[in-house]
């Protein structure tokens, strides 16, 4: 926090006056492109090498649900961040597809395409769902809180273990499907 001296009222004393300091002044970001990073897979871990220096890498969506392929965060093992990369076809060949299936990893969300049945028990849901993987059962915890909705019909569930199921259209849901999801949006 920076301090500025201004006189009192009627030439008193000075005075502190807190300034708060703006994102620019606290953040400094570092753009990772393929000019300045690679990056590598040894023994199924990605690791980035940038500046000289090779660390384990982790990749973050910072915007998940709007913006899939731009603005990657990459943490080393302490989560601190290494740097962005901007977009993701800014790297080509080996670098774009190592990167491309690390966060298909990463965020793999199975697709939910009918509802069979929804169940609440003591602050829980138990769902049955058709995914386009097969069917599926999962629990959500505070089940209005871990139903996100992502743009006007479109929802992610995230479920007790950290997974996350996606329902890209509620409104083309069977009625049946409809009818059981209905309480929650």
């Amino acid at each position: 926090m920076e301090h500025h001296l201004h006189h009192g009222p009627n030439g008193g004393p000075p005075r502190r006056e807190k300034r708060e300091r703006s994102l620019a002044e606290i953040s400094v970001t570092v753009w990772l492109t393929a000019e300045n990073a690679s990056f590598a897979c040894k023994n199924g871990l990605l690791f980035v090498t940038y500046g000289g220096e090779e660390k384990r890498a982790f990749l973050s969506r910072q915007f998940p649900f709007d913006f899939l392929w731009e603005f990657i965060s990459v943490l080393d093992e302490e989560q601190a961040e290494i740097g962005i990369i901007r977009r993701l076809s800014d790297f080509e060949g080996e670098a774009y597809a190592l990167l491309r299936t690390e966060l298909e990893h990463r965020y793999f969300a199975p697709t939910v395409i009918r509802i069979l049945s929804v169940k609440e028990r003591y602050g829980f849901s138990y769902w049955k769902v058709v995914t386009e993987e097969g069917n599926v059962s999962f629990t959500l915890h505070d089940t209005f809180r871990s139903i996100i909705r992502a743009g006007e019909h479109r929802l992610i569930f995230m479920d007790v273990n950290g997974n996350r199921f996606e329902l890209p259209d509620v409104e083309k849901l069977d009625r049946k499907s409809y009818k059981k999801i209905e309480l929650y949006l």
